[in-house]
């Protein structure tokens, strides 16, 4: 049974608590609770005199900035539904997604400007396009509408089923794939959130956030907000800056993808005397992370490092490495290649391809269940909730393996998996054995189709500054750690890894690329 709230009642909370504390920091500018708090309002009360709808669905494309906070806030404030479009998408992207949620009203920022204006033709749904920092003939401006706008809540009630987000997912292919987030079920990946924190969170902590607030690095945004702490938001990562940010604004968390982490500690390793003392942790995840890396951050950071296992269409976190369990006896544990337990909230197993439970240390398909879980998970997707939803469970798509003390190791996507000469091979236990190597940076590894094997693996290997480490060497170093079926046949050099906007890297663009330089498939070493 559902039942009612006033939209938006724990921001305007927070807001009556810590009300003229720092809320938001951006560039030279900050903002108070107060301040933050008569913004969403203001664009609250806009998008309802535009006669814009409860569960209507707004969507922003805006980089790091408070007007994304701003345009978060005030959606929920207004009973809309925010979509958040990824910056680094394509006018065709961009149009599939709209069009897909039926959006009615668009908030984008002035870098933006040509892309507006055509994807407005592309999509009818599209009623209000507002501009920050811009506006055209059809485009209304985003500050002068909020100036008309009253900065008082605007007191909406809403049904707690009420629609809250779409997000859509980092996938490359196919169908645009949005996982819908109610307010109750929203509620429930908050309160997960907090019941997974072993650490203090208030008014003394400032979070830094290095990533788009529209995706993964926003995960924080709303906790820290809740809690009194400062949000610093930076326009985007950079090693040197995000060192001079922690010792000049005392930064106290900070949350990174595995190839802003490989970053930072080289600049650590540039710069010994530079102060991170204030950090009290440092998040990461949303990929694999490599082993030499997570060694090298616990020298020059100390045991402050907290992984999270997490995805887009259940709560967050699923799974979490406490820092305390990175370390052994004073030395690097090895379950740091696990992503941890799962949190209080999360049941989860291993499972075959028949949807049985497979025993400890064995690989499968993971599956979880938690409260939200059951309900409709996708957006007008019907045919992904009967593929991966089945009696009450989320079928992941992700493969791992549970030890003996219930630490859950990730091997890769069910994509990921290869099976050559009639044997499984698993991505990650590839990748793991060549990042021990010490020539190299990253590596992703897939197979290949080969017509002797079915699949011969391959690896794409970024090398160390000053390494020269060869292909010859990298396949006698595998032969040490992991069978001989598992080897990589193929091993190529490369510049950087392709990533999409969540910093997983693309395999797709891996392998298209190397089967366009040879359209006869692989040929194993």
């Amino acid at each position: 049974m559902s039942s009612t709230r006033i939209a938006g009642h724990a921001l305007s909370w927070a807001a009556g608590q810590f009300r003229d504390r720092p809320a938001v920091v951006f560039r030279d500018r900050s903002f108070s609770f107060t301040q933050i708090e008569r913004r969403s309002n203001q664009l609250a009360n806009a998008l309802i005199g535009l006669g814009q709808c409860p569960g209507e669905r707004l969507a922003v494309l805006l980089n790091n900035s408070v007007e994304s906070i701003d345009s978060q806030f005030g959606a929920e404030k207004a009973g809309q539904a925010y979509v958040a479009l990824n910056a680094r998408h394509t006018l065709r992207e961009h149009a599939a997604i709209l069009n897909d949620a039926e959006a009615s009203a668009l908030i984008v920022g002035v870098e933006f400007r040509e892309l507006a204006l055509q994807v407005r033709s592309l999509v009818p749904s599209l009623r209000h396009v507002i501009g920050v920092g811009w506006r055209d003939a059809d485009v209304l401006e985003f500050d002068a509408l909020l100036a008309r706008a009253s900065d008082q809540a605007p007191q909406l009630p809403v049904p707690d089923d009420l629609l809250l987000r779409i997000a859509y997912t980092s996938g490359t292919t196919g169908q645009p794939k949005g996982v819908a987030y109610s307010i109750k079920r929203f509620e429930a990946r908050l309160a997960n959130h907090f019941s997974a924190m072993e650490y203090g969170l208030g008014v003394d902590d400032a979070m830094l956030h290095v990533g788009p607030l529209t995706h993964a690095a926003g995960v924080h945004l709303l906790p820290c907000y809740l809690r009194g702490a400062r949000n610093i938001v930076a326009d985007r990562f950079d090693a040197d800056q995000v060192l001079a940010r922690i010792a000049g604004d005392r930064i106290t968390q900070l949350m990174v993808v595995p190839t802003m982490l490989s970053r930072l500690v080289e600049a650590l390793v540039s710069n010994p005397t530079a102060d991170v003392s204030a950090l009290r942790r440092v998040h990461y995840g949303t990929a694999p992370t490599p082993t030499s890396t997570v060694h090298e951050a616990l020298e020059r950071l100390g045991p402050i490092l907290r992984q999270q296992y997490g995805m887009t269409e259940a709560v967050q976190p699923l799974c979490v490495l406490y820092p305390h369990e990175h370390l052994q006896d004073g030395l690097p544990s090895t379950r740091i290649t696990s992503c941890g337990r799962p949190t209080m909230n999360v049941e989860m197993t291993v499972r075959d391809t028949d949807g049985h439970a497979l025993p400890t240390g064995e690989v499968g398909e993971i599956a979880l269940a938690h409260r939200g879980i059951g309900e409709v998970a996708f957006w007008r997707r019907p045919d992904l909730e009967r593929e991966s939803i089945r009696d009450g469970w989320y079928y992941s798509g992700d493969l791992g393996r549970f030890d003996d003390a219930g630490f859950l190791y990730i091997v890769g996507r069910n994509k990921d998996m290869m099976i050559s000469g009639g044997f499984n091979v698993y991505a990650r236990e590839v990748e793991d054995a060549l990042e021990a190597h010490p020539a190299v940076a990253e590596v992703a590894v897939l197979g290949l189709p080969n017509a002797e094997w079915g699949e011969v693996v391959a690896a794409f290997v970024v090398r160390r500054p000053g390494q020269a480490g060869d292909a010859d060497a990298l396949a006698q170093h595998c032969t040490t750690l992991i069978a001989g079926y598992k080897k990589p046949r193929v091993i190529e050099f490369v510049d950087a890894l392709p990533r999409n906007h969540a910093g997983k890297v693309t395999k797709n663009d891996l392998r298209d690329a190397y089967l366009a330089r040879h359209p006869d498939g692989a040929i194993s070493q």
